[in-house]
């Protein structure tokens, strides 16, 4: 901080003298000039200065340049007629050259669906108003009341929400945004799918030892895990969903994204396994756009081929109720 204002301190009398060079040779410049050329300049710099004050006092909010035709866009909520309304009859207080944005947001009003507002001009009369929202992200389901919700766990009133997730609650918070818990958990997992792929999702849910679970509409079940690294996780359920080799499973795995599993398929046995005996298709590291190979898991009561007798060893079976030695 010394430093800083050590070195403005030295720099100040070099820009005093800049500016004081500046003056200097403007002075000289127009005292070279002739008596006519100095009226004239005097009388250019006036008439600047009165169309300056005549443009801020009277023309830029005079009805030559006042707004006569308004565009409202993407608006969608429930009381969209009343806002495009009330947005309309604000902007019509204005001009094309002076627009005053913060009074079109006070327009809007407490609307929690609203993010922000992009205003546009067509000198001379128009006006173009684009309203930014908050797009729902899932659906909180309490006692005899639902609402959307934002990715950022803000309430939606007033929002048409469809083909979206369902988050149920035991009660819906008091205030416009949701707490630092469950619900606001299970809303990020929501916001982080894919769009094409969220729209398939029924409901989300968080269950003790398996974390977040995503129920897809005629697909698996999802197992998220915890709220780390979302979109990578959905990322790899997107692979594994679009692979034909899981289809039918029952539950996709991707709580380590870079080894997603598709579990309870129902796949032709290898001789060695017995019937019954659970299949897993597990996919191989990858980056998360390789769909899973399939694996099937050892029957049970068979030993996997690792860990077999090597040809030539000694073996020895014994009898019900024998002894048996060991070398």
């Amino acid at each position: 901080m010394r430093a800083a204002a050590a070195a403005t301190v030295r720099t100040l009398p070099r820009a005093v003298l800049r500016v004081g060079g500046l003056a200097a040779a403007l002075r000289g410049a127009v005292g070279r000039l002739s008596p006519a050329m100095k009226r004239r300049l005097l009388a250019a710099v006036a008439a600047g200065l009165v169309l300056a004050l005549l443009y801020l006092a009277w023309f830029r909010d005079s009805s030559f340049v006042s707004v006569e035709q308004v565009t409202v866009t993407g608006l969608t909520t429930n009381d969209a007629p009343k806002i495009r309304a009330r947005l309309i009859a604000e902007a019509k207080r204005m001009s094309t050259l002076h627009v005053d944005e913060a009074a079109l947001r006070d327009a809007i009003g407490a609307s929690t669906a609203v993010a922000g507002i992009r205003v546009t001009t067509d000198f001379p009369h128009g006006m173009r108003i684009e309203v930014i929202e908050r797009p729902p992200v899932a659906v909180l389901i309490g006692p005899g009341r639902r609402v959307a919700v934002a990715a950022d766990g803000t309430l939606l009133t007033g929002v048409r929400a469809t083909g979206i997730p369902t988050i149920y609650v035991g009660a819906l918070p008091s205030g416009t945004r949701l707490g630092r818990g469950r619900a606001l958990r299970i809303v990020r997992a929501a916001a982080a799918a894919p769009t094409p792929l969220r729209a398939r999702i029924m409901r989300i849910r968080e269950l003790p030892g398996k974390g977040l679970v995503a129920y897809i509409r005629r697909g698996p079940q999802v197992l998220l895990g915890d709220a780390t690294r979302l979109r990578a996780k959905w990322a790899a359920a997107a692979a594994v969903l679009a692979d034909g080799a899981s289809r039918g499973a029952t539950y996709v795995d991707v709580r380590i994204p870079d080894r997603p599993v598709a579990g309870g398929l129902d796949v032709p046995q290898p001789e060695n396994e017995q019937p019954g005996a659970a299949a897993i298709y597990s996919g191989a590291p990858a980056t998360g756009t390789t769909g899973p190979a399939a694996t099937p898991a050892p029957a049970p009561g068979t030993v996997p081929q690792a860990q077999q007798p090597a040809a030539g060893a000694a073996t020895q079976q014994a009898a019900p109720g024998a002894t048996t030695t060991t070398p």
